[in-house]
């Protein structure tokens, strides 16, 4: 198939999935005092979190502060039903294809994936990052690994991405989004 069906499969998939969050999904980032939000979990202060708010009316008020300045003020609410808006859900479906097509496509094909449902289920991760989860797939691939097989792919993220992503901590949610990532993919009709 081509990059841009492939991006609107891989932004479809984060979206169906939730793995990052829902459109209005607001946390603290685990990088600073700063809010992640939708459904790729953009990270704001001047981040791409940011750039999501400057395309929604009223979203100015949010952009630039912290997370715990936006909590204080009791307005966490006011800016998860602002990207739950019909304009939060078409910016971030846009900005979502954007990084799917500029970013996350490009870092897979040069990772060597050549498998459609692989190219899926390892664009549903590039949000973690899309250098590691590239860096990741290509050392896997010089060890020997399968990595156009989505068995082998799901069993790679499921048991190995935390660790390589330095980011063990999180190993129990990582294994939790491995198997409904493969679920998901598995379960389409490419």
């Amino acid at each position: 198939m081509n990059d841009k069906w492939l991006a609107e499969q891989i932004a479809k998939g984060l979206i169906a999935t939730g793995v990052e969050g829902g459109y209005d999904a607001v946390t603290c980032s685990t990088a600073g005092d700063y809010p992640s939000m939708g459904c790729s979990q953009w990270e704001g202060l001047g981040g791409r979190g940011d750039l999501l708010l400057s395309y929604l009316d009223g979203g100015d008020h949010f952009a630039g502060r912290t997370y715990s300045d936006i909590e204080a003020s009791g307005e966490l609410d006011a800016l998860a039903a602002l990207l739950d808006s019909e304009q939060g859900h078409i910016a971030q479906q846009m900005i979502l294809a954007d990084d799917c097509r500029g970013k996350y496509i490009p870092a897979l094909l040069d990772a060597g994936l050549i498998d459609d449902r692989c190219i899926i289920y390892a664009g549903i991760w590039c949000p973690t990052s899309h250098y590691v989860v590239n860096k990741f797939l290509v050392r896997r691939s010089g060890r020997g690994y399968d990595i156009n097989s989505l068995d082998v792919l799901h069993q790679l993220f499921r048991d190995q991405y935390a660790a390589a992503a330095d980011c063990e901590e999180y190993a129990a949610g990582y294994a939790n989004r491995a198997d409904a990532t493969y679920d998901y993919v598995a379960g389409l009709e490419v």
